[in-house]
């Protein structure tokens, strides 16, 4: 961060004495020294915090490092700023102040040998910086306190600090514990000496200093020890690491492109305190870290001692009394009730792979018995990964008692893997009674052998065939951590290497947790250790459970998150053989577009492996006319097989989509479909094609649906500088706003907004169903809940992203019109233009574009409630950022194209496409929106569309190989600027005149159009220095140098207020469910079971992607930000999981069940909610009368896998068979879980639990690869049984229950 610049004023202090160079260079005296004083200046600015000097009369070509390289001999320079259009003034501060006076009228400076005379003024004294606190009090914003002592270390129980590494002062080295509280951190700056481990020579010793960040919202407790009468300390235990920083060399911290100079430049970031960094850089990359002179990894807490001064207990008190008021808490405690011990060498890795690390003989055969499989091994790291275990707790017994576990397998259960998938979903055993500042450790792994929760924990269910398990794990700069395998969408790799399932793993890279995402820095070198750790583990691989993963290829979703797929090799297959099967892309020399092809394999996709039908490919020509291709992406299929790819899809029947986003081999792009195609056929063009692949299977990634179009800020600011008045959009969010909180109570309201306003995933559609099926009126507590996530959600996207719906739009995948009918755009005809008049442009001058969505409130899967669009309409694609990016077309009414839905239609004719003009678009799957509000078609119509100037990529002279893979990977980590262009060009077109017209947006939107090609073009886009903000609007929330913004943007930003979501399970449970049908002790145990495997699988999905309730996750409307990606792109992600996540559980109940026919389904859907309906009772009871969102809340949701079900039982024409609603019998179902044990093993006959269920469509029609089977009767036990053990569960009562089913 830049240092804060002098006080406004800005008013010199005249000096007391002038200061003067040696009298024209005579060379007697110091330069620059002081030789009279003025009694004009008091003498104390010695005593300030820091001291400002203005240099006047610089010679050109001044840098900062020609300032501070001067100045520094007068004392410590912390800033430097070079300032005017000439660049001839600049600042200087220090801190502390010099000890001398170096400022005066006329002075000499030296700059690379040469004297320059310039001016220096002593600046006025700033005001000493407060900053307040969330609890409403005003402290200084910076204090400092000298170290006595650092200690690092972790907790080996509860109440004991192990010392791992001791710091001391060492003379001539910062050694200092800093809070800020204006950046809300604490800082901890110290020196370290560190001997060469591999020789015991003092001179081969480095001394480095180096500095930890530590944000708030990092810090949850502090202790405070009384250690004697001369120090005390203060224990600070974090859940993960900070952020470190090493002080790199002064002169590499200066750049010629930047005018300004802070000390914190100095600062690097650095993932490893050792010796040597060069040691480890062909390591594979894995939890075990050796020869660490501090392992920042897993020493994570932190204990810093100080001097009892009465100066330094009164700056301590101020910072606690501040740190209290983040809701940081702090505890007094003494040194015997939590005692600092020595370190304790771990013998874990040694035992658990003692040949691997060089073990002794002794060692081995005392281990010999000690062997763990992958599975075990895998989640065993999990919990070590995530804190749950500390390998200093973790020893020989332990991994005897969980081999002698995992042998004991039986039914392909592996009781051990089970116990440790526990601990990793558990949470941890919690804080309990006494001090426990890690509530998720396990510090007594032991104690889990006897645990009857742990040991009765159960696999989860199948999956459906089209999904997979999927092994993720995050690399950060210190660590790693593992995920349990979680199921996911399948990919075309993943379905052809299923054997080798748990050899494929998903790597993201993140900066620390508490970070985020790592950010780019084209030009800077202080993240560039982070960028060295990226690379680090792609070239040498990741060692997980005694296997080596090495980098793959990555998905194109992937590649903007900083993501990629790594395999453990066999005997039998590699990475080279798999990307060779992957497809024939040796023609392509372009590093990135090569990696972008091998990428559209790992496309999420449905395989049409069960069609009775294949498709017979046919290849057509593409439309080009000037050079322009108007078919860019987009082929055709016929309706036959079309409705093939709808039925296994699971897709509504009523409707067949008119579009489908594919792969199939090399090609990839829209299926369009188009009556004149037979039977299985399916037309490809050139621009589909992208290279010859293995893969013959039809692959379908989405297909066409309606949504409602939404406004955004960049699409706002573009209608505005258009002509749109703001009022139009004022009024639009005003009206909005009124709405959503009257749809709160009033359920028309709600009705006609959730009909309209129909999000991607069309969860809208669902929730609107709800409300006619009475839930709102009935206050049904999930439904309300949903209600009301999905209203904070909406108001929270108004506020953050002005994303105002907008009812007469839609956003749609675009098309091109095969029967040539549509008018296209021409090039403007200069002296027609000359003679056009003064009304504007008439409707024939307009392109025309075709478009059929439903009637505003009408379901969008009912073809009778479609309409057709006509008149004036604005089309454009996000985002937006030229004046040329939106276009005005005139939609039109063409018989022809009637069976096209949910699509817009463009043309074929013209001098040019229409999408290339939307931002460069093409027909390949892109969304447009389209507007026909009339109060939105801006005045000025048809902006010339931005002259597209493409970075030339640039081509090997060689085959690709997979190191050019990876260090592309990490060059675009590293130079990738697309967002900051973005806010760059946001944040400009507010303040500059002519807005998104001026000449310096114009630029960033042809630098953020190349920033979108970087992935594909491999040239980066740089952001010079001269198109940054200065200021931000404050809309933007950005800290530091900000306006209020008096434009659109900003005044519809300052009418949303923010509103937070606090699940409310108050209201009643419908009893036109609870009481329909008289259910069996049986039938609700069962439900009980799969609403714990439900609850189970849900909350990993919420952890995973770090959700904060699971309305969230239901509806996809997530309230918490991302780490990594958009807000948009994590509804549009969360979409499919959440789909298979409700079809995984709605197979696993009708399995259950029996069948899916109303008769048997229905009762145990009604179960399903009755047992939810008790678990709120029981946590009722346990909270003593009211929940509340401070404890834990059950979750209620499973039932909800049936929405449309549970409508229908709410008002089915039948009486009752329950005469009142029941009272829960909360002691027996507090002990219900004891017994529950037998009725799992009952369910693994049914299939539940097997590597993945057969699925079934929504009509009842099984789509496995026996074909189509009606569920309408019960399955035959010989088909569903799994080999079973005999186990001590009783077969006699599984027999029993199998043949009442």
């Amino acid at each position: 961060m830049g240092a804060p610049a002098p006080s406004p004023s800005g008013r010199p202090v005249q000096p007391a004495q002038p200061l003067s160079s040696t009298s024209s260079g005579n060379g007697s005296g110091r330069r620059g020294a002081p030789t009279t004083q003025r009694s004009d200046v008091r003498p104390d600015w010695r005593d300030w915090d820091d001291l400002t000097i203005r240099i006047s009369f610089l010679p050109p070509l001044t840098t900062t490092l020609h300032l501070v390289t001067y100045f520094k001999r007068h004392g410590n320079v912390t800033f430097t700023e070079i300032l005017g259009v000439r660049k001839d003034k600049a600042l200087v501060r220090f801190s502390p102040p010099p000890s001398q006076p170096c400022w005066g009228d006329r002075m000499a400076i030296e700059i690379e040998g040469q004297l320059h005379r310039v001016r220096v003024e002593l600046l006025s004294r700033r005001g000493p910086e407060a900053a307040a606190t969330p609890g409403g009090h005003t402290y200084p914003a910076k204090r400092t306190l000298k170290l006595a002592e650092l200690q690092f270390g972790l907790f080996s129980q509860p109440n004991e600090f192990m010392v791992m590494q001791t710091i001391e002062n060492t003379p001539g080295h910062d050694f200092t514990f800093h809070m800020d509280l204006k950046f809300t951190k604490l800082e901890i700056t110290f020196p370290c000496i560190i001997e060469n481990p591999r020789q015991s020579d003092p001179e081969l010793t480095c001394i480095s200093e180096y500095k930890t960040r530590i944000f708030f919202s990092h810090l949850a407790n502090l202790v405070v020890l009384e250690e004697d009468g001369s120090t005390f300390s203060v224990i600070i235990p974090l859940q993960s690491p900070p952020i470190f920083f090493r002080k790199g060399d002064e002169k590499r911290s200066h750049s010629l492109e930047k005018s300004s100079w802070n000390e914190s430049d100095r600062w690097n970031r650095t993932a490893d305190i050792v010796y040597d960094t060069a040691w480890f850089k062909d390591d594979r990359v894995s939890l075990r870290r050796q020869q660490h002179f501090v392992d920042i990894a897993r020493w994570t807490a932190y204990k810093v001692t100080f001097t009892k001064s009465e100066s330094n207990v009164l700056v301590w008190e101020t910072m606690r009394k501040a740190l209290r008021d983040f809701n940081i808490s702090i505890r007094d405690d003494t040194a015997d009730s939590l005692r600092t011990v020595s370190a304790r060498k771990s013998k874990f890795w040694e035992t658990l792979e003692p040949i691997a690390t060089g073990g002794n003989l002794a060692l081995l055969a005392a281990t010999e018995d000690v062997h763990l499989p992958y599975d075990v091994r895998y989640q065993l790291e999990v919990c070590i990964s995530q804190g749950y275990f500390d390998e200093v707790n973790l020893g020989v017994d332990f991994l005897r008692k969980l081999t002698d576990l995992s042998n004991a397998q039986k039914r392909n259960r592996n009781r051990a893997k089970d116990l440790l998938t526990y601990v990793a979903e558990s949470g941890g055993p919690g804080a309990g009674d006494g001090l426990n500042l890690y509530p998720k450790r396990f510090y007594d792994p032991m104690a889990l052998f006897t645990d009857k929760s742990a040991l009765r924990y159960y696999p989860e269910l199948g999956v459906p065939s089209h999904c997979t398990w999927v092994r993720k794990v995050i690399i950060t700069p210190s660590t790693m951590y593992l995920s349990t395998p979680n199921p996911e969408p399948s990919n075309r790799v993943l379905r052809r290497y299923a054997q080798y399932s748990d050899r494929f793993l998903r790597v993201q890279f993140m900066d620390e947790l508490v970070k985020g995402r790592i950010f780019s820095s084209p030009k800077s070198e202080q993240q560039n250790a982070l960028f060295n750790r990226v690379f680090r583990t792609m070239a040498n691989g990741i060692e997980i459970g005694g296997r080596h993963f090495e980098f793959l290829a990555w998905g194109n979703s992937q590649f903007r998150e900083n993501g990629s797929y790594f395999f453990s090799p066999t005997d039998h297959i590699n990475c080279d053989q798999i990307r060779e099967w992957m497809g024939d892309v040796t023609h392509i020399r372009v590093v990135a577009k090569y990696a972008a092809r091998l990428g559209q394999c790992f496309s999420t996709t449905r395989a049409l492996t069960d069609s009775p039908i294949s498709q017979s490919v046919e290849e057509i020509e593409d439309i080009t006319r000037h050079d322009w291709c108007f078919t860019d992406g987009v082929g055709k299929i016929s309706p036959k097989l079309a409705q093939y790819v709808t039925r296994p899809l699971r897709m509504t029947r009523k409707m067949v989509p008119s579009a489908f986003q594919f792969r199939l081999g090399g090609s990839k792009g829209l299926l369009v479909v188009w009556p004149d195609l037979t039977f299985n056929q399916v037309s490809l063009r050139p621009s589909q094609q992208k290279f010859r692949s293995k893969s013959t299977l039809l692959e379908i990634i989405q297909s066409s649906r309606f949504s409602a179009a939404t406004l955004n800020r960049q699409t706002i600011t573009i209608l505005s500088s258009l002509g749109v008045p703001d009022a139009a959009f004022l009024e639009l969010q005003t009206t909005q706003l009124i709405d959503y909180d009257k749809a709160m109570e009033d359920p028309a309201t709600a009705m006609r907004l959730l009909t309209r306003f129909v999000d991607q995933n069309g969860v809208t559609t669902m929730v609107a169903q709800m409300i006619t099926d009475g839930f709102m009126r009935a206050r049904e507590p999930f439904f309300m809940c949903i209600l009301q996530v999905w209203r904070a959600w909406s108001l929270r996207q108004l506020r953050e992203k002005a994303r105002i719906v907008v009812e007469q739009g839609a956003f749609v995948f675009g098309c091109v019109d095969e029967t040539y009918t549509l008018r296209g755009y021409r090039e403007p005809d200069q002296h027609k233009n000359q003679e056009r008049s003064s009304t504007g442009p008439s409707s024939e001058e307009f392109p025309q574009i075709f478009l059929q969505v439903p009637r505003p409130g009408c379901p969008p899967d009912d073809p009778s409630s479609y309409m057709v669009v006509t008149g004036l309409c604005v089309v454009g694609r996000n985002p937006s950022l030229h004046p040329g990016d939106i276009r005005i077309v005139e939609a039109v009414d063409v018989a022809g194209l009637h069976h096209l839905r949910d699509v817009v239609v463009f043309p074929a004719n013209g001098d040019r496409d229409i999408p290339s003009m939307c931002s460069g678009g093409d027909l390949d799957g892109d969304d447009f929106f389209v507007i026909w509000d009339r109060n939105l078609i801006p005045p000025e119509r048809n902006h010339p569309p931005m002259i597209q100037e493409p970075m030339q990529p640039v081509e090997l002279n060689r085959d690709v190989r997979p190191s050019d893979l990876i260090a592309f990977f990490v060059t675009y980590m590293k130079n990738d600027a697309l967002s900051t262009i973005a806010l760059a060009h946001l944040a400009q077109a507010d303040r500059l005149e002519g807005g998104p017209k001026n000449p310096l947006c114009v630029e960033l939107a042809q630098l953020h159009s190349n920033a979108v090609d970087y992935p594909k073009s491999g040239q980066p886009a740089h952001l010079k220095a001269s198109l940054r903000p200065k200021e931000y609007p404050h809309f933007m929330e950005k800290p530091g140098r900000s306006y209020h913004s008096r434009k659109v943007l900003g005044q519809l930003y300052d009418v949303v207020r923010k509103v937070e979501f606090r699940p409310n399970y108050d209201g009643a449970f419908d009893e036109r469910i609870i009481r329909r049908f008289a259910l069996t002790d049986d039938m609700l145990r069962k439900a009980r079971i799969i609403k714990a495997q439900h609850d189970r699988a849900l909350r990993q999905i919420m952890n995973q992607r770090e959700l904060g309730t699971e309305f969230e996750a239901w509806s996809t409307f997530v309230l918490t930000k991302p780490r990594a990606g958009s807000d948009y792109k994590m509804q549009e992600t969360m979409g499919p999981i959440i789909a298979n996540h409700r079809e995984r559980f709605r197979n696993a109940c009708i399995r259950v069940a029996g069948s899916r026919e109303p008769k048997l389904l229905y009762p145990f859907v009604a179960a399903a909610y009755h047992v939810t309906w008790e678990a709120v009772q029981v946590a009722i009871h346990k909270a003593k009368g009211r929940l509340s969102v401070d404890q834990p809340l059950p979750f209620i949701s499973f039932p909800w896998i049936f929405e449309r079900e549970l409508g229908r039982i709410a008002n089915l024409d039948q009486d009752y068979q329950v005469d009142s609603f029941p009272e829960a019998a909360v002691d027996a179902l507090m002990g219900a879980e004891e017994s529950d044990e037998a009725e799992y093993e009952h369910l693994l006959g049914l299939g539940v639990f097997a590597p993945t269920l057969e699925e079934v469509d929504s009509e009842g029609v099984s789509v496995s690869a026996g074909g189509d089977t009606p569920l309408t009767q019960p399955t035959e036990p010989e088909e569903e049984v799994i080999v079973l053990d005999e186990v001590e569960t009783g077969l006699d009562e599984l027999e029993k229950m199998m043949g009442k089913i």
